[in-house]
C-alpha cells in the first residue's frame, strides 16, 4: 500500500517565501483539504479564517484557496463553502432549498419587496455604503427599509465613514450570501446596461455624489 509523501511548498503571500510542510498535496490532497475545511466551518459558529485553515492544516492559503475553488466545482455536494472577507463558512446547497423546506415546515418562503431588493442591490454592489448614499440613489429615506434587511440579517454595520458625524457604513453579511446562493461576492453577477449607460457606472457616480456633510447622525437599524 503506497502513501502520499508531504511536500515542501512557499506560501506566493509572504514577502520572503517560507518552507512549510503540505500535508494535503496532489487532487487527492485538495479533496481532503476540502472536506477538513467543511468539518472546522461546520463546528465553528462564526466560521473560520483561512490562515487558522491554513495553519492547522500545514499549508498555505494559497493551497486552501485552491481547496475552496475545488469544492466549489463539485457539482453534487449538500453543503457549500462560503466566503465572506476571510472567513469561511458553511451552508447547505441552494439547490436542496426546496427539500431543507419541507424538512424544516417552512411552508412559505419570505420574499423580499422591491424597496428592499433595490437597497440591498445597492449594498451588495457599493459596499461599504452609508445611508444618505443608498438615498442619493434611491431618492426616498430608507431607513425602514434598512432596519428591514438589518432585522433579516442581510446586511450590518461594518463601519463608519471619517466625516461630518461618522455615519455608519453598511455591508452585506453571510446570510446574503446563503440567501441568494453566492460562494462570495465574486459571484455577484455583472450589472448590465439601460438606455445605452453602464448601470455599474452610473451607480457608483450616484453614490460618490451624496454629500455627507449633511447628516450629522445615522441611527442604528
Amino acid at each position: 500500500m503506497t502513501t502520499t509523501q508531504p511536500h515542501l511548498v512557499t506560501d506566493e503571500n509572504v514577502n520572503q517565501p517560507a518552507l512549510t510542510l503540505d500535508t494535503y498535496p496532489g487532487e487527492e490532497g485538495l479533496a481532503r483539504l476540502a472536506a477538513m475545511i467543511e468539518a472546522l466551518a461546520l463546528v465553528a459558529e462564526e466560521g473560520v479564517e483561512m490562515t487558522a485553515i491554513a495553519d492547522i492544516a500545514t499549508t498555505t492559503t494559497s493551497r486552501v484557496e485552491e481547496a475552496l475553488l475545488w469544492h466549489r466545482q463539485q457539482p453534487h455536494r449538500g453543503i457549500v463553502l462560503q466566503q465572506q472577507g476571510p472567513r469561511i463558512t458553511v451552508a447547505s446547497n441552494p439547490f436542496f432549498a426546496s427539500q431543507v423546506r419541507r424538512l424544516l415546515k417552512l411552508d412559505r418562503e419570505a420574499r423580499l419587496t422591491p424597496a428592499a431588493l433595490e437597497t440591498l442591490a445597492i449594498i451588495a454592489y457599493q459596499q461599504p455604503v452609508t445611508r444618505s448614499e443608498i438615498e442619493s440613489v434611491r431618492g426616498v429615506d430608507s431607513s425602514g427599509v434598512l432596519a428591514t434587511l438589518h432585522n433579516r440579517g442581510l446586511v450590518d454595520a461594518i463601519g463608519r465613514l471619517p466625516s461630518v458625524g461618522n455615519p455608519i457604513q453598511y455591508g452585506t453579511t453571510v446570510e446574503f450570501l446563503r440567501l441568494f446562493g453566492l460562494h462570495s461576492l465574486d459571484d455577484l453577477p455583472p450589472l448590465g446596461q439601460i438606455e445605452g449607460r453602464d448601470i455599474g457606472t452610473a451607480l457608483t457616480a450616484a453614490v460618490a455624489s451624496a454629500s455627507e456633510s449633511d447628516e450629522i447622525t445615522d441611527p442604528e437599524p
